[in-house]
């Protein structure tokens, strides 16, 4: 376990710096709120608001992971912090899950103050299990997270990583039904969306909270997200730089967005048809 020293320290150190920071309480506590009443009462409006919380929650998953974590590991690496660590005994592997534990705590405290505010101002229903529901926010998490890291780990400085973070945000809401609802998307879209890892996430969570799904019937999109989670932690461990100066082993970074694009590929030919692509009833 030596390779874990540090781990402790170092999570709690991100964490109080993290509750600390206006920027992140901000990003964590009032944007998801921001997101929320704009969808509640613009975009589904009359709308039953069961349908909407799941892609709301992924959006608020998906902002964390690409303007959150993705920034922190920027700047860190911009001002110096990653090549001080580098003369210590904490290794890139702490380092990396520091960050990605942090993020996670973050997310469940934004998905959390966002779904209680929710049910007290729209009183939308969860049809199955809450303790499902919560894991699968929490593998949500854990597969974007990575995710995010390979931004921050791309991106050279904070000038970069603001253009690849929202290069890769809003596909990933606007074609996954995390924005829209999937079932109105063109067919030609909806095709698109199978190679989309966040409609996953939403098929999962619209799974538990508006079918009232268990584990064996909503195998499919768990099984993407843990390759998702597996495949992004061995990408970041290629892609991990101490400092700006380093170049960016594009090699590497192609062998990443081939072997992502593969796995989805895989996964949109093997995994069953949404059940979201469905037009609600009633």
């Amino acid at each position: 376990m030596i390779h874990m020293r540090g781990l402790g320290s170092l999570t709690r150190a991100h964490l109080l710096q993290a509750f600390r920071s206006r920027t992140a309480i901000f990003w964590n506590v009032i944007f998801p709120l921001v997101w929320l009443f704009l969808f509640g009462f613009i975009f589904f409006r009359g709308v039953d608001k069961s349908l909407m919380m799941p892609g709301l929650f992924t959006i608020t998953i998906l902002s964390s992971s690409f303007f959150g974590v993705s920034y922190t590991m920027v700047a860190e690496r911009e001002q110096g912090i990653l090549r001080r660590y580098r003369v210590t005994p904490v290794s890139a592997t702490v380092i990396v899950l520091a960050n990605c534990i942090r993020a996670i705590v973050m997310m469940a405290l934004s998905v959390g103050i966002q779904g209680t505010v929710g049910w007290v101002v729209f009183r939308y229903e969860v049809h199955g299990s809450l303790l499902l529901m919560a894991l699968s926010m929490l593998l949500g998490a854990a597969a974007f997270v990575p995710l995010g890291l390979f931004v921050g780990s791309v991106a050279q400085d904070m000038r970069s990583a603001p253009a690849i973070s929202n290069l890769l945000f809003f596909p990933l809401i606007f074609l996954s039904g995390a924005a829209y609802p999937y079932a109105f998307l063109p067919d030609w879209v909806q095709w698109v969306g199978r190679l989309i890892p966040s409609s996953y996430l939403v098929e999962l969570l619209q799974g538990v909270m508006v079918r009232g799904q268990g584990i064996l019937q909503l195998g499919g999109p768990i099984a993407v997200l843990l390759l998702t989670l597996v495949f992004g932690g061995w990408v970041n461990s290629l892609l991990f730089r101490w400092e700006s100066e380093e170049p960016v082993n594009r090699r590497h970074v192609l062998l990443a967005v081939g072997g992502l694009f593969l796995l989805l590929a895989g996964a949109a030919l093997l995994t069953p048809a949404f059940q979201m692509a469905q037009a609600p009833t009633g």
